[in-house]
């Protein structure tokens, strides 16, 4: 790296030069280290990790992965930074269309293709694992790839938990150890702590402590002038959070947090009844409609922001805001939480250059009676999570806020110094016990493994979050139950699943004796006749559930009766609301939701396109990977032509005569009826022309539904096909890829029979790449169990696997989409 250039490049797109911090962290990920970065709020840390990345992307003599997943613990910090580097990017011709956000939220890049992906934890461990929380379980396996041979970013590691979410990240890096380039963020992490994640999984840390003279030019950092201190601490004994107080201490902006979505509602409503000198109110939390979130965090923004001329304006939210939003008060009142979590609120009192604030900390609310939850379960698991939920620290550790608040009055103000020395204090005993169990857990790889065999929603729970919540849908479930429901299409409000199934009981119990439904799901409205991915894309039924139905449903969104919660500019509550608000339609964001159709293509045209489409779009960003990955297995192996092969083998299946039949009864008929000349009985097709709005009859007629099963027959052929040459274990990893392209479920091949004239049609791909070995044409079916990736003996195979099947399924996604695209490609 030549440090003058990249010193030019970083003030070219940030207005200002690197602190020396900054350019450390980018020697270092360029030199092929991983790295933890413990740098405090408003410092640059993000920057500083980004930046090295874009610097990479133009400088080709550089080393460095081609894509970047950038993950956070909060959708509202996700969101921030997203928008507020997609403003840096778009300065840059070279960068203005490179980034995506996929937060559930926001649902752009399903399929995280993107060269930079702003994420969730969630939605990268979920991917990773195997049960990509928006994908169905078919596509379970299309994602997890994405993760091998990118630049992970896990920013404020130090709100994960610790068994969960946090040890799984740890996981996935030990994984993907000499696969990925890693760096870790935090602000509160105890010093131990660092040491354990240096010494355990090979990083470096870079500790702004280290860097006193980057110190002295943050001005973030600095006091006002006048003031020794940038905020004093005040630690209130004797009285909860109220709003009186609230009002007493207002003078310009003012933060409330609170822990749990219920004391944020009945704050905020206590200050509308208090508050009527033009006094500006907004609230935030997770309980809103998407384009309601959006427009209060541009509101919030505005008041609170740094070039922000408010005057007289109070937030009260929950930890949504505590990470990430670049915002500052100059007074804060918050309910206790553990101390990394604290030091993150507190950082958004004072924030910025000149200005001084205070913070007053109390213990949390105690939880309404009516909120407590009296629901019996046989399961252990659930009998813990909703002891969690019936805590009135939800969703944080009883003990490490009790601590935190009997530590904190040591303490009248807050600046770097004493900031660690509190981590230090109240995290040291707790950090100790968590790398103790951590290392028991083995960091939840076993959990992994078993993820990527499940390939099982109901896995979050083990591996990311325990306390569970479900996705709701408001509408009028009595005007729409006939009717064709499409769940994607509406915004959604997340609660935890086991508060939201008390509310359905006492709702239920309410309204025993009427007929209306007052809670469905979404059912798919009809069968397709093909396994493809568009099937996820058709129209669905409602059909009417209980609360008891909800425990164990994790597939779609649950369709809420608006008649029975309110929805105001507090949030969902569970009363009735004189608005009866539905929920609103999402952008149009994604492409439309269509019916399945299919354009006539041969197995020769359907396969070219799909290597013309991994020529076009993946090889020219595959080099990193696979020069890793052949570190990784020990040997030189040319993946990139491995690819090509499972590419042309992938349908190999179709050539089969059971297979072919159907294809061509349906084929002709349809020609006949469009009085269409060109069908030609000699061809090998790999698609017919379908039209699911008008040809399901037909289809039925022809049989195509029963065709037998293609996958295992490409997946037998390939696995004798290599393993001779390169041994059982390559030939799991790549076989496995094509058995798996339509269903992880799939563990066996039906028995076929592929003419000569089928053979040669596979030969003329395959001569191209230069493969020129017998294929096997005929086999009685079997199991292929014994052939799949074993993740407990080698993970080697399996984390291969996920690579390979990633590519496949997006080739054969793109190229069945827009062949002509893709096939003309090979013309030019």
């Amino acid at each position: 790296m030549n440090e003058l250039d990249y010193i030019s490049f970083f003030k070219a797109h940030t207005g200002y030069a690197p602190y020396e911090y900054q350019i450390k962290i980018a020697k270092l990920l360029f030199e092929g280290k991983n790295v933890i970065l413990s740098v405090s709020t408003g410092a640059g840390k993000t920057l500083a990790t980004i930046i090295p990345f874009l610097y990479a992307l133009i400088n080709s003599a550089i080393i460095f992965p081609p894509k970047m997943i950038y993950s956070s613990p909060l959708r509202t910090l996700t969101n921030s930074i997203h928008f507020d580097i997609k403003k840096i990017l778009g300065k840059n011709e070279n960068f203005k269309n490179l980034s995506s956000i996929q937060t559930g939220e926001y649902s752009n890049d399903k399929y995280f293709e993107e060269r930079i992906v702003f994420s969730t934890i969630d939605q990268t461990l979920s991917n990773f694992l195997c049960f990509p929380l928006p994908l169905s379980q078919r596509q379970a396996n299309i994602n997890a790839g994405a993760l091998v041979g990118s630049y992970l970013v896990f920013d404020e590691f130090h709100l994960l938990d610790p068994k969960l979410s946090m040890a799984t990240s740890l996981g996935v890096i030990r994984l993907l150890d000499r696969l990925s380039r890693v760096c870790i963020m935090t602000a509160t992490l105890s010093d131990e702590y660092l040491n354990f994640i240096k010494q355990t999984f090979n990083f470096e840390i870079v500790s702004i402590k280290d860097f006193p003279q980057d110190v002295g030019k943050i001005l973030s950092l600095k006091p006002k002038a006048g003031k020794a201190v940038k905020k004093n601490i005040h630690v209130v004994t004797d009285k909860k959070i109220n709003a009186d107080d609230i009002l007493q201490y207002h003078t310009n902006k003012t933060i409330v947090l609170c822990n749990r979505v219920e004391n944020v509602q009945k704050i905020y409503n206590e200050l509308k009844g208090k508050i009527s000198d033009g006094t500006i109110l907004l609230c935030i939390h997770s309980r809103l409609f998407l384009s309601d979130r959006k427009e209060k965090e541009q509101q919030i923004k505005t008041h609170f922001g740094k070039d922000s001329k408010t005057q007289n304006v109070i937030l009260v939210a929950t930890q949504v805001i505590e990470a990430g939003m670049d915002i500052s008060c100059d007074t804060m009142h918050t309910e206790i939480s553990p101390v990394n979590s604290f030091l993150q609120r507190s950082g958004r009192c004072a924030r910025f250059e000149g200005e001084y604030g205070e913070v007053f900390v109390y213990d949390v609310l105690d939880l309404d009676e009516k909120e407590k939850l009296t629901i019996e379960v046989d399961d252990d698991a659930d009998k813990e999570e909703i002891r969690a939920l019936n805590s009135r620290y939800l969703p944080y550790d009883k003990e490490l806020c009790q601590k935190t608040l009997s530590i904190l009055p040591k303490y009248s103000f807050l600046d770097e110094k004493n900031a660690t020395e509190l981590v230090n204090e109240v995290l040291g005993d707790k950090e100790k016990s968590i790398v103790k169990h951590l290392k028991q857990l083995n960091y939840n790889i076993c959990k992994i493994e078993s993820s990527w065999s499940e390939c099982k929603k109901n896995m979050y729970r083990n591996t990311i979050r325990d306390i569970q919540s479900v996705e709701l849908i408001l509408i009028d479930i009595e005007s729409n139950r006939n009717k064709n429901v499409v769940p994607w299409k509406y915004e959604t409000i997340n609660v935890y699943r086991w508060s939201f199934i008390s509310w359905a009981k006492k709702i239920e119990d309410e309204n025993r004796n009427l007929e209306n439904w007052i809670f469905a799901k979404a059912k798919p409205a009809s069968d397709s006749v093909f396994d493809f991915e568009w099937a996820d894309k058709g129209s669905f039924k409602l059909e009417k559930m209980n609360a008891d139905d909800i425990k164990n449903y994790y597939e779609y969104p649950i369709f809420v009766d608006v008649r029975y919660f309110g929805y105001s500019d507090a949030g969902l509550m569970m009363i009735p609301s004189d608005e009866n608000k539905v929920s609103p339609e999402k952008p149009q964001e994604e492409k439309e939701s269509r019916m399945i159709t299919y354009k006539k293509d041969t197995y020769y045209q359907h396969n070219k396109g799909l290597l013309n489409c991994f020529e076009l779009e993946f090889e020219p960003y595959l080099n990193y990977l696979f020069s890793a990955l052949s570190k990784y297995w020990g040997v030189e192996i040319d993946w990139h032509r491995m690819m090509q092969l499972i590419l042309c083998m992938h349908d190999y299946g179709k050539l089969n005569d059971a297979w072919q039949k159907p294809m061509h009864k349906f084929q002709k008929r349809k020609s006949e009826a469009n009085k269409d000349s060109s069908y030609n009985p000699d061809e090998f097709l790999a698609h017919t022309d379908y039209n699911e709005d008008t040809d399901k009859e037909l289809a039925k007629e022809c049989q195509l539904k029963s065709k037998p099963a293609h996958a295992g027959i490409g997946a037998i052929a390939v696995f004798e096909l290599l393993n001779t040459s390169f041994g059982e274990e390559i030939a799991k990893s790549v076989s496995c890829a094509i058995l798996k392209h339509h269903s992880t479920e799939t563990e066996s091949f039906d028995s076929f029979s592929i003419t000569n004239e089928g053979v040669n049609e596979v030969k003329k791909l395959l001569k191209d790449i230069d493969v020129h070995d017998n294929l096997i044409s005929r086999k009685r079916g079997s199991t292929l169990k014994d052939r799949l990736p074993n993740s407990y003996t080698n993970k080697k195979e399996w984390i291969t696997y996920l690579i390979f099947v990633r590519i496949l399924r997006l080739c054969d996604q793109k190229a069945t989409e827009n062949l002509e695209k893709y096939y003309a490609y090979e013309c030019v």
